[in-house]
């Protein structure tokens, strides 16, 4: 078990790192991108920076990369395969109120600011309607406001399913690792033609 904790170490450590440099990379790209162009006197401020909502969205895209890799990378150097203690179960429990803030609180939010502020996907626009002929004589129609709700919406169902799904897995992976174990020892002892290995006495 402590072969398995510290080959688990170094590559958690660098995932760490590599997360916390494009978490930076990223919010400050998204920062100075965001900028507006003009200082408050109409002097041109950063001109070799460029701007606009589709940089400032893959600067906050590579910074929300990062960070879910440096939570990845902290989760596999001091929780995955370690015994729960009070310390690391604060770290996990720490660990996933992030997550779950990011997934269900910020990605929603980014979406409806884009959508609403940036893109205008208001009520006035309306993107599909329904012949009157097919529902009776009564005229719908669906807004990119409604388009935006259906989205977020369908969104945080999946991201439910997915969270418990993962959460079910995570509970029996003691019970999965075993499998997989049995299954390669089983391929193990097995040659190519089907037979059972036998060692050779000497």
């Amino acid at each position: 078990m402590a072969e398995g904790r510290d080959r688990n170490f170094n590559p958690g450590v660098a995932a760490m790192a590599v997360g916390l440099v494009l978490a930076l990379v990223g919010a400050l790209w998204a920062h100075f991108t965001g900028l507006s162009e003009l200082d408050d006197v109409g002097r041109e401020i950063y001109p070799n920076i460029p701007r606009g909502w589709a940089w400032v969205l893959i600067g906050q895209l590579v910074s929300l990369g990062g960070v879910l890799i440096l939570m990845a990378g902290t989760t596999l150097a001091f929780l995955y395969g370690k015994p729960l203690t009070w310390a690391r179960s604060a770290i996990g429990a720490l660990l996933f109120t992030a997550l779950m803030i990011i997934l269900f609180g910020v990605i929603p939010n980014e979406w409806l600011t884009y959508t609403q502020a940036v893109w205008e996907w208001t009520d006035q626009k309306v993107w599909v309607r329904i012949p009157a002929d097919l529902i009776g004589g009564n005229e719908l129609a669906i807004s990119a406001s409604a388009f935006k709700d259906i989205i977020v919406g369908t969104y945080v169902l999946v991201a439910t399913v997915a969270v418990a799904a993962a959460m079910i897995n995570w509970q029996k992976r003691d019970e999965i690792q075993a499998k997989m174990e049995k299954r390669r020892a089983e391929k193990k002892s097995v040659s190519t033609y089907g037979r059972p290995l036998q060692k050779a006495e000497r």
